[in-house]
């Protein structure tokens, strides 16, 4: 008599319901720690190459991720890649101009092919 062992698949889920499980958190390698990140703590990310700094309320992580992978995983709904080197979180714009974005008193170039549908996101009356 043989007998069969079943292998159960389990899905692995997306990353995106995984930061849904962790309440809009994010764990990055920072240093020699994964640290967790709120999502809502992050006014934007400013890229050096393969590092990024991750500006948040409180402080700055530098964490070793490219911007692409990086901008995967964060929620398109709150975050917008506005230049080459920034992505940043919508909520926190406090004034926008022709040329750059401004969060607190950081200046943020916006790129021109980026601009209008920058504008298509954010709730403004013409």
């Amino acid at each position: 008599m043989t007998t069969t062992m079943q292998v159960l698949k389990t899905e692995t889920p997306n990353i995106k319901d995984r930061i849904d499980q962790f309440e809009g958190s994010i764990f990055l390698n920072v240093g020699k720690q994964i640290q967790r990140i709120s999502l809502k703590s992050i006014e934007y990310i400013k890229g050096y190459g393969d590092y990024m700094k991750v500006k948040c309320k409180e402080k700055s992580h530098t964490v070793h991720i490219t911007m692409k992978n990086l901008q995967k995983v964060l929620p398109s709904s709150d975050f917008y890649r506005v230049h080459k080197s920034y992505i940043i979180r919508l909520d926190k714009i406090d004034h926008l101009s022709s040329s750059h974005v401004q969060i607190n008193d950081t200046h943020i170039p916006i790129s021109r092919n980026n601009k209008q549908e920058l504008l298509s996101l954010i709730p403004w009356v013409k």
